[in-house]
């Protein structure tokens, strides 16, 4: 009797009437042009033989049938005979597991956890009781940007995925937080990275990460690193071209491709300024205040006490999980991309506002539910509509990350110039020393010194005297703060921008109160119909 039984990738067991076999440590998929293997052959109560052989190179077959021949006294018939069969099986195994690689379980839930995450989406609470269920599987302080990450987790089955960059220092909760936000994504929906070599992107295959979200813990801030995920997120696509050898030592020019809707979720350290790089990601600073260090020790202490239930955070996760699967691809039309404007101050504009629009038509595709669909009858495309509460509600999360770039300082300066002030109000004073500062905070003097000379290149702050090899300088706040002009003149921009997109669908309500939305779209009945296959709630 011939069998190939598979214990595992790693461990495959041939037996015939006279011999088994052993193949320690699986097959090579990489090599197709060779089959390397590590045998152990049994012949009844004899010792085993090892070997290690390329059973695809004749002279090392027929050694092997040979061996076996004289170790245990076989006809060379009958030998040969089960070599070559064994030899035949495991190629059908290697072609086969070549043509099906992976064979991914995916998520299944069942009919009442679809309805159930079904009417969750459609409720009018939508944002808040997503925000509720953020904060009661460990989620704490992070109310905006927990939304914000998981908005853009759930757009890694739109055409156009979001991608996200959390940007905190060491110690603040990170990979807690990619951990916590990955647990609520379905199976086979993210691949997961504590960390990703520089040149590891051109080498994935294109169905690990395609349409998924990617998690990397500890994204290393190199150009190299850095070029090549940007590509990807806007072109799609990855091609390296690099001279490799052959079997005959020949050089030769091979290109690697991938080709993939990318949904990237990292997490860097923050004492660098991206914001100068434009990068085509949003770049989140996580909340590393003092009353988040409580609030987050105060919840490790419940842990540890048995405090938290644990069974309601795995049916919060998986409701979860429930809701980002039951969102389906769907087409997208900002019908007032026309009307949104930037401020003026806003460095990399075109960045920002591609930004800006890419993240409110992930705010639509969550929204799915609660929009209704259309039809253009000219292409027949089947296509959501974005609302004025989509745009409102994007305003109001990305005016604390995106809109933050107006700002001339770097985030961690302008924290220190903010709690400067507030130092010398209490203090009564006008001057300071780099000393007085260190003895009311805790700042590495490399790091203070970073932020006085940043400081005093934008003129926040200029020397007022003292000696650099003496007692240090002294410096004072001068009246050059734009913070407040700045804030001021994008809230303003906003709100201008609010009220033109809301005076427009008014207008457009209005006009087709009573008849049919627009000229271009077929008619009532049909949309009725079609609702029972697409998502359809009443416009909000």
């Amino acid at each position: 009797m011939q069998n190939l039984e598979i214990h595992n990738p790693h461990f495959l067991t041939y037996s015939y009437t006279l011999f088994t076999i052993d193949v320690l440590g699986g097959v090579d998929l990489q090599q197709i042009e060779k089959m390397i293997c590590t045998l152990r052959v049994t012949y009844k109560n004899y010792p085993p033989m090892r070997t290690t052989l390329d059973l695809y190179i004749d002279s090392q077959t027929d050694k092997l049938i040979r061996t076996l021949c004289d170790k245990y006294g076989v006809t060379l018939l009958e030998v040969s005979k089960t070599t070559h069969e064994f030899i035949r099986q495991l190629e059908s195994y290697k072609l086969e597991r070549l043509r099906y690689p992976k064979a991914e379980k995916e998520f299944e839930m069942s009919a009442e956890e679809e309805s159930e995450a079904v009417k969750y989406l459609k409720s009018k609470n939508l944002i808040a009781n997503l925000q509720n269920d953020l904060q009661k599987i460990g989620i704490l302080g992070e109310n905006e940007n927990a939304l914000i990450l998981f908005l853009a987790m759930a757009s890694h089955a739109s055409d156009n995925p979001f991608s996200v960059l959390c940007l905190a220092k060491s110690g603040i909760g990170k990979s807690y937080l990619l951990q916590k936000l990955s647990a609520c994504m379905p199976k086979n929906t993210f691949s997961f990275h504590t960390q990703i070599s520089e040149n590891a992107l051109f080498y994935f295959d294109s169905r690990q990460i395609d349409g998924k979200a990617l998690f990397i813990e500890d994204l290393e801030w190199t150009n190299a690193m850095l070029n090549p995920l940007a590509t990807l997120q806007t072109q799609g696509k990855l091609i390296k071209t690099r001279a490799t050898k052959d079997k005959d030592g020949m050089l030769h020019s091979t290109t690697f491709e991938v080709t993939a809707k990318l949904c990237l979720i990292a997490c860097a350290y923050s004492e660098k300024n991206y914001e100068s790089l434009s990068l085509p990601f949003l770049c989140l600073y996580l909340n590393h205040s003092h009353l988040q260090d409580i609030n987050v020790m105060e919840y490790q202490k419940k842990c540890k006490a048995g405090l938290i239930n644990q069974a309601e955070i795995a049916q919060i996760t998986r409701r979860l999980q429930c809701v980002i699967a039951s969102l389906k691809g769907v087409n997208i039309i900002n019908p007032y991309a026309t009307l949104i404007n930037l401020p003026d101050d806003l460095p990399h504009p075109r960045k920002t506002l591609l930004l800006l629009l890419n993240f409110i038509e992930t705010i639509t595709f969550f929204n799915q539910f609660q929009r209704e669909t259309a039809t253009d009858t000219t292409t027949g495309e089947i296509f959501i509509k974005t609302a004025p509460a989509d745009i409102e509600l994007a305003f109001n999360l990305l005016k604390n990350s995106l809109f933050r770039r107006a700002d001339e300082l770097s985030t961690n300066a302008r924290g220190f110039y903010v709690w400067l002030k507030e130092f010398l109000k209490k203090a009564e004073t006008q001057q300071f020393t780099a000393l007085d500062v260190r003895k009311a905070k805790r700042l590495h003097p490399r790091t203070l010194n970073r932020y006085l000379q940043e400081l005093c290149l934008f003129n926040y702050i200029q020397i007022a005297g003292g000696n650099k090899y003496r007692e240090g300088y002294r410096y004072k706040i001068t009246d050059f703060d734009t913070e407040n002009g700045f804030n001021t003149g994008i809230e303003t921009a906003l709100k201008s921008t609010l009220q033109q997109i809301k005076a427009e669908y008014e207008k457009q309500v209005s006009k087709t109160d009573g008849q049919t939305p627009l000229s271009n779209l077929q008619s009532a009945e049909n949309k009725q119909k079609r609702s029972r296959t697409t998502p359809k709630t009443e416009n909000v």
